[in-house]
């Protein structure tokens, strides 16, 4: 069955709400509002990685996080596992010390200091692609470029890098970056080809929430988010990650 991934944006200048959890309590409160409405995982990142966001040291990520990742003890009794939206191995390290479950990382663990980071933890691992950290509309994969051949090769590479350095495959999750240096077209192939990754023996993620190659199906992005999802689903994905956890 589908699990539902539900995202916490504790960022200033997220594209999707505004900063709207960017204060701590609210953050807190959106994260108990998404356990209630059924969140399998949920996803807390503090670094927006929007088109034309402004990177962050890992100090200044701390802050956004600390006060957040503190009050998960406060859900331990929730069905429910909390994984860390980072690219930074001092702020991998300080979260799973915080007991979270999940590191997701948009640069695919191309760090050796972060892969060192997550090494001898038993956490699950999202190894995401993507040609530019933050995400920037002028550097996409070639049109030319056979999208899902290029995606499954990196992933090969990042499981093979992985598993070298003594971190089992069944940690491993793949997202293959949906709007992370691909064009709409590629989005919309890599969603109709979604089958294609099963050959990588690992769980799948997309995230496709409200972005903005939604908008080539002429609704709004939280309908056409819906829609996917529903498509995700019955071609048994694995793992959705979405904002409205309620509506799914």
């Amino acid at each position: 069955m589908t699990k539902l991934v539900g995202i916490i944006n504790i960022t200033p200048d997220s594209f999707s709400d505004g900063g709207a959890c960017f204060d701590a309590d609210f953050a807190i409160q959106a994260i108990a509002q998404q356990v209630e409405d059924g969140a399998n995982i949920i996803d807390i990142g503090a670094e927006s990685t929007r088109p034309g966001a402004i990177p962050i040291t890992a100090a200044e990520e701390w802050e956004r996080l600390a006060p957040v990742l503190a009050a998960l003890p406060h859900f331990d009794d929730a069905d429910v596992h909390f994984s860390v939206d980072t690219r930074h191995a001092e702020t991998a390290k300080r979260a799973l010390a915080e007991g979270v479950h999940w590191i997701n990382d948009v640069s695919g663990f191309s760090d050796p200091a972060m892969v060192e980071a997550v090494r001898n933890s038993k956490c699950k691992l999202v190894m995401m692609h993507s040609v530019s950290v933050p995400a920037d509309k002028n550097m996409v994969m070639p049109e030319s470029q056979d999208v899902m051949e290029a995606l499954l090769m990196w992933a090969r590479a990042r499981i093979a890098a992985l598993e070298s350095a003594g971190i089992g495959r069944s940690r491993m999750i793949f997202d293959p970056g949906i709007g992370f240096g691909k064009t709409a077209r590629q989005s919309l192939t890599i969603l109709r080809d979604i089958g294609r990754f099963a050959a990588l023996e690992v769980p799948v993620l997309i995230g496709h929430s409200r972005k903005s190659f939604l908008s080539a199906f002429g609704h709004s992005r939280d309908e056409a988010t819906l829609v996917v999802s529903q498509y995700l689903a019955q071609a048994k994905l694995d793992y959705l990650r979405v904002h409205d956890v309620a509506t799914h």
